[in-house]
């Protein structure tokens, strides 16, 4: 067995050979990032005349068209967290070196002393498609929440009052009330329509508009063109991502749909936060205890133990931060439906655990059940909790 570690970059990459005593056999090489450049790697290979497992950093989509090169050509391919190679780099050397030729012997190297390398091995194209769409869902809710902060900000500025107008069961981000600014953007221009004007608006009530009309009557806001303009420009925004967060979470469901993953049997995880664990976690087969999966997600406590002192300290939050803040959500959610993981939850403020600090004792349980689930293709039950 041979032990191939590239060094992944935009233009090229760089890439070494272990055999199986974990000796250098074939070192300085590179290939392009092209159709080219890929069979040349594959012709180097094959000229080996031996099976090969090949490692990457996951260092983003430089990777994917190698990857699934690779994958086509029935190559075993591994993909390592940059960090924990930089980690590695540290524990077998002291010295502060690096070249793409170093890093590329250096994932061989650590691709061949892995015991668990499995729980490393990439994805089939379905989990990829899943862990794409997943990640973009983030994306495209974190665009979600910058803008809505930007139209909160442009409201302070031209019509502050609007909000405590409203009530206390109302907010500025309803569809009548983006509407109700696109057609009058600032106090002066609510009041010059009038309350027959305002009522037109679907879904706005009269106790709504003469609310809003007194508001604006007696508004500080500032009367800017610009900064309607760009509220104008902030409305379409939210309305276009509304959409396309809607188009990319019915994609994520359909592809749920086709897993027909237990995870979505616990009651609280849903599609939204089920596609994301699977999508991070990939293949379960491939970790072998709870444990791994934890240190995957970087839901483990740091320990320090030197002599007779032992300490354990912060989640090291090492792994993958979108698996983390799925099972985080996820255990949030859970401890709604569940009366096992609710009350444990309970339990753990009592003891005087920050809230915080609480949840993350109940992701790290919902781990260990969703490893047993996974694990076993098994459906939750909640009796088999207490």
């Amino acid at each position: 067995m041979l032990y191939v570690g590239i060094d992944v970059a935009k233009n090229k990459h760089d890439f070494a050979v272990l055999d199986a005593e974990g000796k250098l056999i074939l070192k300085n090489k590179n290939f392009l990032n092209s159709r080219t450049g890929f069979n040349f790697l594959h012709h180097q290979l094959q000229q080996l005349n031996q099976p090969c497992l090949i490692a990457l950093e996951d260092t983003g989509h430089y990777a994917l068209n190698l990857l699934a090169f690779l994958q086509e050509n029935n190559y075993p391919t591994y993909s390592y967290n940059p960090l924990l190679i930089k980690e590695f780099a540290r524990s077998t050397s002291l010295r502060k070196t690096k070249t793409d030729k170093k890093d590329a012997a250096l994932i061989a190297l650590r691709l061949f002393s892995d015991a668990a390398r499995e729980r490393f091995r990439t994805k089939d194209s379905t989990q990829i498609e899943l862990k794409t769409l997943s990640r973009y869902v983030s994306r495209l809710t974190g665009q979600q929440t910058l803008a809505k902060i930007q139209y909160t900000r442009l409201l302070d500025i031209l019509f502050p009052e609007l909000a405590k107008a409203l009530g206390k069961k109302e907010n500025t981000h309803h569809n009548y009330v983006y509407e109700l600014l696109k057609r009058y953007p600032s106090p002066g221009k609510i009041l010059k329509a009038g309350f027959d004007k305002i009522l037109e608006i679907p879904y706005l009530t009269a106790q709504h508009a003469l609310a809003i009309l007194d508001a604006a009557e007696h508004s500080i806001g500032t009367t800017s063109e610009a900064k309607e303009f760009e509220l104008l420009q902030t409305i379409e925004l939210l309305h276009f991502l509304q959409g396309q967060l809607k188009q990319a979470n019915t994609k994520v469901e359909d592809l749920m749909e086709s897993l027909d993953s237990v995870i979505t049997t616990v009651k609280g995880i849903g599609n939204r936060f089920g596609s994301v664990i699977l999508a991070e976690i990939g293949n379960i087969q491939y970790f072998k205890t709870a444990a791994q999966v934890l240190a995957f997600a970087g839901l483990e406590p740091a320990i320090y133990q030197s002599g007779q002192s032992s300490a354990t300290g912060k989640m090291v939050k090492h792994g993958s931060p979108h698996l983390r803040w799925a099972l985080i959500q996820a255990a949030s959610s859970v401890t709604r439906y569940s009366p096992v993981f609710k009350a444990y939850l309970t339990e753990k403020l009592k003891q005087g655990k920050h809230w915080t600090v609480a949840l993350t004792h109940v992701a790290r349980k919902l781990v260990r059940v969703l490893f047993c689930l996974l694990k076993n293709n098994k459906q939750f039950d909640e009796a088999q909790l207490r």
